[in-house]
């Protein structure tokens, strides 16, 4: 029996692509997105490829040069709400309905 990686069972009528999506695409349509090889989504405007579909805030800074991660504050956009904060440790579904990009702005020095 097939088993997707984080140990359920797949959806056997669930659409599998073998080519990279575009999350604001499917954001827009307010699609989830079908399991696939990649995910493209924007960080700061620029396209970033992610092969795991539940990066931590840490992996996506990193994936965008910005480094040390601890230097920046991350948030997500989702179609139709407000950007919300993403934690360092904290684990974005780029499969979730909805995600359409991330913004990361460096922390102020008060900030901690």
């Amino acid at each position: 029996m097939e088993r997707v990686s984080d140990g359920r069972e797949p959806d056997h009528d669930e659409e599998v692509l073998d080519e990279i999506v575009d999350l604001e695409s499917y954001a827009r349509s307010g699609k989830r997105p079908p399991r696939s090889r990649g995910y493209r989504v924007r960080i700061n405007g620029e396209p970033y490829v992610f092969d795991n579909p539940l990066p931590t805030g840490r992996e996506v800074l990193i994936k965008a040069g910005l480094t040390p991660p601890e230097n920046y504050t991350l948030r997500v956009k989702m179609a139709g709400e407000k950007p919300h904060k993403v934690e360092l440790d904290e684990t974005v579904d780029l499969r979730r309905p909805g995600v359409e990009k991330f913004k990361a702005l460096p922390r102020d020095q008060t900030e901690g």
